[in-house]
């Protein structure tokens, strides 16, 4: 399975697309997704979508480092979720068997890839009616993008107290 991205995103991010720092639609992916994730909010299952468009399998180099961030921020998410702690080992284990498979090109199973891209399709929806238009101009985007950010961070109890932006 790859990374999916919905092409309604694709568009509503046009007018900055290639420009840096936006210069791939992994950059937008990963947007949306984080959004996603500090928000807890999932949509559209991508594996099912038909308006959506396959990026890649494997995280790109520039995102390879933060890899096992991502991936832990998705298997933190996903225990919240649940109403599950870390603390609850043979949970978290059960939810890692679930989603991770390091002998993939993206360390994740099926399953983790889709929750990754319904959490990226669901950061995209929490971004495009958080602010009033779509971007066109990407320090602006991105000014607005860190607010949005910090108003999910601070919705969510289980990121409030661990988490800085």
């Amino acid at each position: 399975m790859d990374f999916r991205l919905r092409r309604d995103t694709q568009e509503w991010f046009r007018n900055i697309s290639g420009q840096k720092p936006m210069e791939t639609m992994f950059d937008q992916y990963y947007l949306c997704l984080m959004l996603g994730l500090a928000s807890g909010r999932t949509s559209v299952p991508t594996k099912r979508c038909p308006d959506c468009s396959d990026l890649v399998d494997a995280f790109v180099s520039a995102y390879r480092p933060y890899q096992r961030l991502i991936i832990g921020l998705l298997v933190i998410a996903e225990l919240g979720m649940y109403g599950l702690s870390v603390a609850e080992k043979d949970d978290v284990q059960r939810i890692l068997l679930e989603l991770v498979d390091p002998n993939t090109p993206s360390n994740l199973t099926d399953k983790g890839m889709e929750k990754l891209n319904e959490y990226a399709s669901g950061g995209f929806d929490y971004l495009s009616e958080s602010l009033e238009s779509r971007p066109h101009h990407v320090e602006e985007f991105l000014r607005s993008y860190v607010r949005v950010l910090r108003g999910a961070v601070s919705e969510n109890d289980r990121w409030q107290s661990d988490i800085k932006i």
